[in-house]
């Protein structure tokens, strides 16, 4: 009898090994949650930029056209701010966000906001926050950079990424403001945001 469980444990191993390869081909892909305002609206208009950014991803788009971080927007009707998006998205923001917003923020209101939005998506199960610096053409974004960078020292699940220093060198991917995104630049920070993603393991299917 115990000569004939080798063969039985053989055979069932082997109906089980296709199964777990076919599972593992069905484990959903990794969930990121963009918020961001006009400049990162490019990802809306232009089909390239998705594409890059759906590469390994599944994505939800959270674009407010003069968006702020924790006021409503600047436009009539106002868009919601991004604090109030993540109450109302809740945990359906997935455990990845990204944050591109601040060129219509005054920069003393995002600082006392900025913690507030950072605690509010950790609340709801937010594990990584990627936070994208402004293009920084005026003192007012370069203040708000700095406070993205102290904000980096004391909330561990964020991570700045210098789009500014990114981007310096580079006009022809912004329009004539030198803010918004021609189609060459969305396409661009779709490929710089996809790459820190894989590099922090954050794209591609869920992990076993």
């Amino acid at each position: 009898m115990g000569r004939l469980l080798a063969p039985s444990l053989v055979i069932a191993l082997c109906c089980a090994l296709p199964a777990a390869a076919s599972a593992a081909r069905e484990t959903p892909l990794q969930h990121v949650t963009i918020f961001g305002d006009s400049v990162a609206a490019a990802f809306s208009w232009d089909p390239t930029a998705r594409e890059v950014l759906a590469r390994g991803n599944r994505l939800t788009f959270d674009l407010s056209p003069c968006g702020r971080l924790t006021q409503p927007g600047c436009i009539s009707p106002p868009p919601p701010s991004v604090l109030k998006e993540v109450k109302r998205l809740g945990r359906s923001i997935g455990p990845t966000a990204v944050v591109l917003i601040g060129y219509n923020d005054d920069p003393h209101v995002y600082a006392s906001g900025i913690g507030r939005v950072l605690t509010a998506m950790h609340r709801r199960g937010v594990t990584h926050v990627l936070w994208l610096t402004l293009r920084a053409v005026n003192k007012q974004y370069r203040l708000i950079n700095e406070v993205i960078h102290g904000a980096s020292a004391r909330y561990r699940w964020m991570t700045v990424l210098d789009w500014n220093s990114y981007a310096h060198n580079h006009p022809s991917w912004f329009a004539s403001d030198g803010i918004h995104l021609s189609a060459a630049g969305g396409v661009q920070l779709a490929i710089y945001i996809h790459r820190w993603l894989k590099w922090m393991g954050l794209t591609g299917r869920l992990p076993a």
